[in-house]
């Protein structure tokens, strides 16, 4: 049983005796809290005063949206039709508008909004031009607050008017606006408003139309039905209706107020509601609209709960014996409980330390009292066992690894020290040089430092056999046949190099199967396995050529798939392949600034991490397939080869998870699509002719499925040869031990 099972059952049997002990006292606490349900709660008034302003702007605002109104003369807005009288064939408002004759525009307005603004169905209409100058503003006689067509009255969207109109290029708005006076003399007005713009035939703004209506005078109505007392907050400034009518605010309300304020300000909060027990009433904040953040503009409500309070003092004084003796049991009770475990957990970490200092000897993790091997405790004594004993398989194959290199490393010393004898004068004393410092560069660092400079090295070594074969060939153009042989024990040899860095060994827990077939002795295809504590890189790669010239790219992505891994922290497909650009684009630009050639390589890279049980993808021009029941799925990657330079700066691969790794995958190089039939007009093999042969797979181990394909690439072509080189890796996730790879995945041509 987890140890969170067990706290919980613990807490259960506590809150059931609680329940009995206090059930009396519950009882006390629902019926105060049935009195209370009856009175409007905080959530009533809000919804309250929402729907309130809502059926307002609808009853006396929306009626004049020239979107989707319902006025009778809604047609006043439309500037292709004179609703005014005056005969024309435009509309005499929108022209008085952009002439910016106030006195027409005024007149017209004025037939429009003077009833309305009589009947105090509004309080205010404004039309400005496109610029924010004021061309008619009509308010009503009893404007509470400041008046919006006053000389110092300041809306708060003339802060940035061409915002605020090109806010209404597409849709009217509909928003709380406040209005302050300059001269400080009066208390702000705030209202509910409809703004919209008026365009042209070019569909222009040539003018902005302000509606609006005070929400005191509602907020007054509100108060009085709901008996509350209200007020609004602007920002840290309360405004009470006495405020606005010259009045004296009582005491209570003062106390009311400043509480309210204080607790906004202590805890950072503009929408909240409690009692305050002094008082005896419930202070509440709610915002004044649901456009408006409650921060900036809110109204502060109280209601008298001192019946409430009461009763709720009555009922605590009688749980709180209750209480604290069911809270002192369940305290003890999981005092024993976490201190069996944490104990549990101290000696695995004491484990964990005694493995980082380079014990790897079995730990005796013991269990302690109601402890069990199966619960979260447990799992991670399992878990540091099994990591001990990864450690251990991990420094085997570090050893085995460093012998491969060592012997790699001999025979290409061996090679370059047979070149030097064919050399004379300088030339073989400047090689015997390079050779002793490539010795004395592998001699030191750490296991992995070692790998990156052998693996640069050979790199090196390539290019210099290269060169001083090229330099033989030129000097003894009489040891023709001589040279050519040379020539070719070279590449034999480079292919056995090149052939050293493939993977000899795979992860226990992953299935693998490769084909890997170079078209000459050496190419550009190479394969990758990264295998870590926690996770597994797997890449397939096709570098720019054939031959030795592929081969050399070959050896410098190999070198740059390893160094790019980061393998304490996580680092997904996409930013892993990303990073691999960079430092080939980084290498490739120190020989060929321009790389005018467009060297590179197209592929594709998968991580499979190992405690998640997750498979990301990133590709290169490349895709991946997956088998499973049911048929097969491909996911291609980005269309951007690695080292390319019409790349743009910043860029990034593409992360793709497999969301259920399941089954076999597949990933290959074009040397596999790009097979020609043998035809006089051939056509090629093609992707879609693999995702076929997946689908019709009646086996998904990757050994069968590697098989199938390269069967039917072989009668595909009738006995043509290949034009590229070709590798084909398949693999599934499973829980098989460290495997010896399939003979072809060395490579039938070395």
């Amino acid at each position: 049983m987890k140890i969170k099972t067990r706290i919980i059952g613990i807490i259960i049997v506590g809150v059931g005796f609680l329940f009995l002990t206090s059930f009396f006292a519950s009882q006390e606490i629902n019926k105060a809290n049935r009195e209370y349900s009856a009175q409007e709660s905080i959530t009533a008034h809000s919804s309250a005063w929402i729907s309130n302003m809502d059926i307002e702007f609808a009853d006396k605002l929306l009626i004049f949206d020239p979107s989707d109104g319902t006025y009778e003369n809604i047609d006043l807005w439309d500037r292709s039709l004179d609703t005014f009288g005056s005969n024309g064939d435009s509309n005499p408002l929108f022209e008085a508008i952009k002439s910016k004759d106030g006195e027409a525009v005024s007149n017209l307005m004025g037939s429009i909004f003077s009833d309305v603004i009589e009947l105090e169905q509004l309080t205010f209409a404004v039309a400005y031009d496109n610029r924010g100058l004021q061309l008619y503003c009509e308010s009503s006689l009893y404007v509470v607050g400041v008046d919006p067509c006053a000389e110092s009255a300041s809306p708060d969207y003339f802060l940035n008017f061409g915002a605020f109109a090109k806010s209404l290029d597409k849709y009217s708005s509909r928003k709380v606006v406040q209005i302050k006076d300059l001269n400080e003399e009066k208390p702000l007005s705030v209202n509910d408003t409809l703004s919209f713009a008026l365009k042209d035939e070019a569909e222009a703004t040539i003018g902005v139309i302000v509606l609006g209506r005070n929400i005191i005078d509602s907020l007054e109505m509100f108060a009085e039905n709901f008996e509350v007392q209200a007020a609004i907050a602007v920002g840290d400034t309360p405004l009470t209706f006495e405020d606005y009518y010259d009045e004296e605010r009582s005491a209570e309300l003062n106390e009311l107020i400043a509480d309210s304020m204080s607790h906004s300000r202590s805890n950072g909060i503009y929408q909240y509601s409690y009692i305050n027990e002094l008082l005896g009433s419930r202070v509440s904040s709610i915002p004044l609209s649901k456009n408006i953040r409650a921060s900036e503009l809110r109204i502060l409500l109280f209601d008298d709960q001192s019946e409430l309070l009461a009763a709720l003092k009555d009922s605590e004084q009688q749980s709180q014996l209750a209480f604290a003796g069911m809270a002192a049991l369940i305290l003890l009770l999981t005092f024993f409980v976490t201190s069996s475990s944490f104990n549990r957990i101290l000696e695995a970490i004491s484990a964990l330390e005694k493995m980082g200092e380079g014990d790897l000897r079995e730990q005796n993790l013991k269990r302690g009292w109601l402890s069990s091997r199966y619960d979260e405790v447990g799992r991670l004594q399992k878990a540091i066992n099994e990591y001990r004993l990864h450690r251990v398989e991990s420094e085997v194959q570090r050893k085995d690894r460093a012998k491969r290199r060592d012997e790699r490393d001999g025979i290409m010393f061996e090679k370059m020290s047979s070149l030097s004898e064919q050399l004379e004068g300088s030339a073989r004393s400047m090689l015997l040089s390079e050779i002793d410092e490539m010795r004395t560069a592998l001699s030191t660092g750490t296991d992995e430092e070692k790998e990156n400079a052998s693996i640069e090295i050979m790199s090196k070594a390539f290019s210099k056999m290269s060169d001083e074969v090229g330099t033989l060939i030129d000097a003894r153009t009489h040891e023709l046949v001589v040279a050519k042989d040379e020539i070719n024990s070279s590449i034999r040899y480079a292919a056995k190099l090149q052939n050293a860095l493939l993977p000899k060994t795979y992860p226990g827990d992953i299935d693998i199967n490769v084909e890997w077939r170079p078209r000459d002795l050496v190419g550009g295809d190479i394969y990758f396995i990264k295998d870590l504590p926690d996770k597994v890189y797997i890449a397939v790669v096709d570098c720019t050529g054939h031959g030795v010239p592929g081969a050399f790219l070959s050896i410098i992505a190999r070198s740059h798939l390893d160094k790019a891994i980061t393998p304490d922290q996580y680092q997904s497909a996409g930013q892993y392949l990303s990073q691999v650009n960079m430092l080939l684009k980084d290498t490739l630009s120190r020989t060929d600034q321009k790389n005018t050639n467009e060297e590179g390589f197209d592929g594709g890279v998968c991580i499979y991490y190992r405690n998640e049980r997750k498979l990301e993808f990133a590709g290169a021009k490349a895709s991946i397939f997956q088998v499973q029941t049911g048929g097969a799925s491909e996911t291609s990657g980005d269309r951007k080869s690695v080292g390319s330079t019409r790349m743009k700066e910043g860029f990034e691969y593409t992360t793709h998870e497999i969301s259920d790794p399941a089954g076999a995958f597949v990933m290959l190089t074009d040397g596999i699509t790009d097979v020609m039939s043998p035809e006089e007009k051939p056509i090629a093999f093609g992707r879609r002719r693999v995702l076929k042969l997946l689908q019709q797979a009646t086996d998904r181990t990757p050994k069968y499925i590697v098989e199938k394909i390269m069967n039917s690439v072989d009668l595909y072509r009738g006995g043509a040869p290949f034009r590229d080189d070709l590798t084909l890796l398949s693999f599934s996730l499973n829980e098989t031990t460290v495997i010896e790879p399939d003979a072809r995945a060395i490579g039938d041509k070395v």
